[in-house]
């Protein structure tokens, strides 16, 4: 047994043991392939233990070590490759790529070095992945990479330089890992950084070890633990990229509301005061638009919690509908939302835009598979007209709101829907 390997083969262990907690802790689906992958790497740092003069014949660990990194490398693109593309379609896209790569590498690790027997498996690997490309991927431009790629494995096999070949096509798994990976993690994480910069290493390594093994002997070790270095790089990246999706996720749940993604109360008065300050530099009308769904306990009281959640989500999605972009909505609590509407040319146009949300959430809503309408009563005010600043701006507001609700005729009116609603749902 090689012992001088172990040192990095205990650190690698710990690191991804680390990652599995962080992940266990912050359930992650994207994690499960990452550990997968790193897993793959760690069986191939445990075979190169394995190599030393009088161990076992050399070629089993060198099959071990050659095919777990393309699988590997596999699994690393299949964790980042675009989500867009149904689970089947991407898992037979690099499956049918993977399968005659595993191939070439198995056959070199068994120490076999005829040209002849290479080429059959790089005619076919240039056959599926230009099929794969246009019939699965539909992407020319995926078909012209599959050509150039194993015309260049084909020319170093032919020119008996098999070992170039089979490293080569490592060397483009990871770099592609390494492009798939900038683009789809967040463009400011340090992970990325740190994830980035490891797989491209790691390809550069593929592509240098045939050449420092034949030329440089004598820097083959240092090489191996250049290897080893950026295999923590990487799963470190990984570690800091879950560990900065949680606090991103903890910031926006400090923000918004869990239950309809609507910003909440802390993030609207911000908003609102912003709101204020562009209202006054430009000498322009804004609206502060309160909203309450109607008998909304009864809904709770009759139909059930899950119900009345479910109410809420599709009035919070037709107000999302019916503001401008430039607009903001928000759920205070309960049963109550405010808007505000900044550049409001006078009252009438405020009104109009009651009335359009009034009607948007009056519209029949799908709940427990049946349809039902609510109403919403309705206050707003406006700024300057009303008041100058937020608290009184929505002291008004809210006011108004509250006298709408009071009205006899709306309330019957309302407390009909409602009652008609649950008879329905009975």
């Amino acid at each position: 047994m090689n012992y001088a390997f172990l040192p990095d083969l205990f650190a690698l262990a710990i690191l991804i043991v680390i990652l599995g907690l962080v992940h266990r802790r912050h359930p992650d689906a994207r994690a499960d392939a990452w550990l997968l992958g790193l897993f793959f790497t760690l069986v191939e740092a445990g075979a190169h233990t394995l190599y030393a003069p009088r161990g076992i014949p050399h070629r089993y660990p060198h099959i071990i070590v050659l095919d777990c990194y393309l699988v590997a490398g596999l699994v690393f693109n299949w964790a980042a490759s675009d989500q867009g593309l149904p689970v089947r379609r991407r898992l037979l896209s690099i499956s049918l790529n993977g399968l005659t790569l595993l191939a070439i590498t198995s056959v070199y690790g068994w120490n076999i070095r005829v040209p002849n027997v290479y080429i059959p498996f790089v005619i076919a690997g240039m056959i599926i992945g230009v099929a794969n490309s246009l019939l699965i991927r539909k992407d020319w431009r995926f078909a012209m990479a599959h050509i150039a790629g194993w015309m260049t494995m084909g020319v170093l096999i032919s020119e008996g330089k098999i070992r170039e070949a089979v490293y080569w096509s490592l060397a483009c798994v990871y770099m592609i890992a390494a492009l798939n990976f900038q683009k789809r993690l967040p463009v400011k994480s340090t992970g990325r950084l740190a994830i980035v910069t490891g797989f491209a290493i790691w390809a550069c390594n593929f592509l240098l070890h045939p050449w420092i093994i034949s030329r440089f002997p004598q820097y083959a070790d240092i090489a191996s633990h250049v290897w080893n270095m950026q295999k923590s790089l990487i799963s470190i990246g990984m570690i800091l990229v879950m560990l900065e999706e949680q606090v991103s996720s903890n910031e926006w749940l400090a923000l918004h509301d869990e239950l309809t993604g609507l910003p909440n109360r802390r993030l609207f008065a911000a908003r609102l005061t912003n709101a204020i300050d562009y209202c006054e530099r430009r000498e322009t009308n804004l609206a502060v638009v309160v909203v309450d769904v109607n008998d909304f306990k009864t809904i709770n009281d009759t139909m059930g919690h899950l119900a009345g959640d479910q109410v809420l989500r599709e009035v919070s999605a037709a107000l999302r509908k019916n503001i401008r972009a430039t607009d903001t909505v928000a759920r205070l609590g309960g049963d109550e939302f405010i808007i505000v509407a900044s550049d409001m040319a006078n009252e009438n146009s405020v009104e109009r835009f009651v009335s359009s949300l009034e009607n948007a959430i009056e519209r029949p809503i799908m709940v427990n598979d049946r349809a039902m309408v609510v109403s919403a009563s309705v206050g707003f005010a406006m700024y300057p007209r009303d008041a100058k600043d937020a608290t009184r701006l929505l002291r008004v507001a809210d006011q108004r709101m509250y006298a709408v609700k009071r009205r006899p005729v709306q309330s019957t009116q309302m407390s009909d829907v409602v009652v008609v609603s649950t008879a329905q749902q009975a």
